[in-house]
């Protein structure tokens, strides 16, 4: 059902874009029935995966366990944020760049590819609260590791405490939802 759902979307905005192409100073024949089929077939479209998503979505039992998932992966970057934090001062620059690498490839790569279905599954207001704390750590890691890679490494290790407040914050949110 969300593939068909997902044909009428890619269908509709082909036929609005064909549709809206013709409407130059003198319109084109069929322009205006064109681009109204496609806003048609969008809405259709859009209707269809709501409905397909909200269908298909599991049951309590998936909530909780992706919630118990989103909590231990946020656990996991904690842990590893603040080990971090905790050696920062006996890391060589490259050391600390490395670790840096490590966690925003793994754990953060592993968190982010299920954003979505987090979304989904929690809501967008939930769902916000957790990964606003989420994602401004990883700006702060990313922010540390250049600043090392650019030589102040000194400066770079003062983000590190800010880094761990935000995915504490993060934990703490997902640990009242």
């Amino acid at each position: 059902m969300i593939i068909i759902g997902n044909l009428f979307l890619i269908l509709g905005v082909c036929f609005s874009t064909v549709g809206a192409a013709g409407f130059a100073e003198a319109p084109e024949d069929f322009s205006y029935e064109v681009f109204g089929v496609g806003i048609l077939l969008v809405v259709i479209g859009g209707l269809t995966v709501r409905r397909a998503t909200r269908s298909s979505g599991a049951g309590t039992e998936h909530l909780i366990a992706v919630l118990g998932d989103l909590q231990l992966k946020i656990q996991t970057i904690a842990t590893r944020v603040g080990e971090i934090d905790d050696s920062k001062d006996a890391l060589e620059s490259d050391d600390f760049c490395k670790q840096i690498d490590v966690l925003l490839c793994g754990e953060y790569f592993e968190l982010g590819a299920r954003n979505e279905e987090f979304q989904q599954l929690l809501g967008f207001s939930k769902y916000s609260k957790v990964w606003s704390g989420i994602a401004v750590c990883e700006r702060l890691l990313a922010r540390a590791w250049s600043i090392a890679t650019d030589g102040h490494f000194a400066e770079a290790k003062e983000e590190l405490p800010l880094a761990r407040a935000e995915i504490q914050s993060s934990l703490q949110v997902s640990e009242t939802l």
